[in-house]
């Protein structure tokens, strides 16, 4: 990401639910300037959000600093797909900047719960009140490792939607990721997805992740789409939990 930034637009963002359950509304205020602030680059994406990557190691380190292909294709999917957003309650897991959790905020969720591992937070926390979406977006800490966190979520069982990007790079975690699915899926709840399928020797594509999932969940890929030539490509999958 350039440190030159350019000028100056307007943007449209959701705002907070209403008491009365009517479904947020979307309401014009400033678009803000890409900027550096206190070593974070605050920059408009897409026209509707304002994200705060962290490229200089300020606050967090590691793949969740700022936003991998696969969150660019999911946001992008519900963008096309608004009626999967509209009143949602929606977990995000592994939400590293929060953008696709933030997208189906803008779309008009009910409410969105951004989660990751502790040193995560803070960064998360940031783009959340980037978005000013009072009280439609929280943030959680969830280590999919640790069973108490696991089941420990509010609206457990109750989620109309839980999304991820990128969030199959490691098979040691297949299996915690599984098994927090399966602890806060509900009946009717879709999970969706975008996972990098990656083509290098050694490391673990969508078809690893999908033999891992096979025992708990029936899955389908929705959309292949590659963001840029060099990368990866990026499948959106929909899982269902498996009746018990």
């Amino acid at each position: 990401m350039a440190e030159t930034v350019t000028a100056m637009r307007e943007e449209e963002d959701g705002s907070a639910d209403h008491a009365d359950g009517a479904q947020p509304e979307r309401v014009k205020r400033p678009r803000v300037e890409d900027k550096w602030v206190d070593g974070l680059l605050q920059y408009l994406w897409r026209d509707r959000l304002t994200l705060v990557s962290d490229p200089r190691g300020v606050l967090a380190r590691g793949t969740g600093t700022g936003m991998w292909a696969a969150g660019e294709v999911l946001s992008d999917y519900f963008a096309d797909h608004e009626e999967l957003c509209r009143g949602a309650t929606c977990l995000e897991l592994g939400a590293g900047i929060g953008v696709v959790g933030l997208t189906v905020a803008h779309l008009g969720a009910k409410v969105v719960v951004l989660t990751d591992v502790a040193r995560q937070i803070p960064l998360l926390e940031k783009n959340a009140a980037a978005n000013e979406f009072d009280g439609q977006v929280l943030v959680k800490e969830l280590d999919w490792t640790k069973e108490e966190q696991r089941c420990g979520l509010q609206w457990k069982g109750c989620w109309s939607l839980i999304v991820g990007s990128d969030i199959g790079y490691d098979p040691s975690l297949f299996e915690p990721l599984c098994e927090t699915l399966r602890e806060q899926c509900g009946d009717s709840t879709r999970v969706l997805l975008a996972l990098a399928d990656r083509e290098e020797e050694g490391e673990p594509n969508v078809q690893d992740f999908l033999e891992a999932a096979s025992p708990y969940f029936d899955a389908s890929v929705l959309l292949e789409r590659r963001a840029e030539p060099h990368q990866s490509l990026t499948k959106i999958l929909l899982l269902r939990q498996r009746r018990k």
